[in-house]
């Protein structure tokens, strides 16, 4: 093998590799749902994914070059080929496997799913502050990489009688076993329900659920506290996903 001809090669599958990663990993880490927050999946773009390509499609070139045994450099378009596919099928390969951990939403007749939650408050459990896109604020938490915070329009909250109703809507994003629907009111108290949705809700899941008790958020000595705080719920089909 020509160490020449093994560098040129290594520099070339290196520089393909490093401008083929950048389109790459800014798809897979959108669809991994990584932080935009300060900049963050930008810089581990720039700084972690583009060099780690680059130094990959390096060391590939090298052993690209060393099996084609190049000593000639008309040797020299069949290591770079050799390389260059060695390269960018195990980039495609990691992409691949990445994007398979994706967690999809579920789907009813080929359409996502919004859940649709009317939460009621008694008179003693109410806000004392008054109502703004702030307070209270609401939550479904479905995993670590699904915490949906939702706002309430105020001017859709209503009194019946001495209960206030707040209508909730948001989407589904994850087929999860673990669904919690939250309110916190006036940043001091939260209740939660711990919701019976099953993981990919069915067509019975469109209709509304009886009213049930939700319990403060804080688990105590006693375990669950439950309250006078009710909700109930169903999904709502929202239409194809993309529309």
């Amino acid at each position: 093998m020509s160490w020449k001809i093994a560098i040129l090669v290594a520099f070339i599958t290196a520089l393909v590799t490093a401008v083929f990663t950048a389109p790459v990993a800014d798809h897979v880490t959108k669809k991994l749902g990584v932080s935009d927050f300060e900049g963050q999946r930008g810089m581990a773009i720039a700084f972690i994914f583009i060099p780690a390509g680059f130094i990959g499609g390096f060391l590939l070139g090298l052993l690209g070059t060393k099996l084609v045994q190049a000593l000639e450099w008309a040797q020299f378009w069949k290591a770079a080929g050799l390389s260059l596919g060695m390269s960018l099928g195990s980039l495609g390969a990691i992409a691949g496997l990445s994007l398979l951990t994706v967690q999809k939403p579920p789907l009813l007749d080929g359409e996502v799913l919004d859940l649709e939650a009317e939460i009621m408050l008694p008179k003693q459990l109410q806000p004392k502050h008054s109502l703004d896109e702030n307070n209270p604020r609401v939550s479904l938490y479905a995993g670590p990489k699904d915490n949906l915070y939702v706002t309430i329009d105020p001017a859709s909250v209503k009194h019946i009688g001495d209960t206030l109703h707040l209508p909730v809507r948001t989407r589904l994003n994850t087929a999860s076993s673990t669904r919690k629907l939250s309110i916190m009111v006036d940043d001091s108290v939260s209740y939660t329900l711990d919701m019976p949705l099953q993981p990919v809700p069915g067509k019975g899941d469109l209709a509304w659920t009886t009213p049930m008790p939700m319990r403060y958020s804080n688990i105590r000595d006693n375990g669950h506290t439950f309250t006078e705080a009710m909700v109930r719920y169903r999904v709502v089909k929202a239409g194809r996903e993309g529309e």
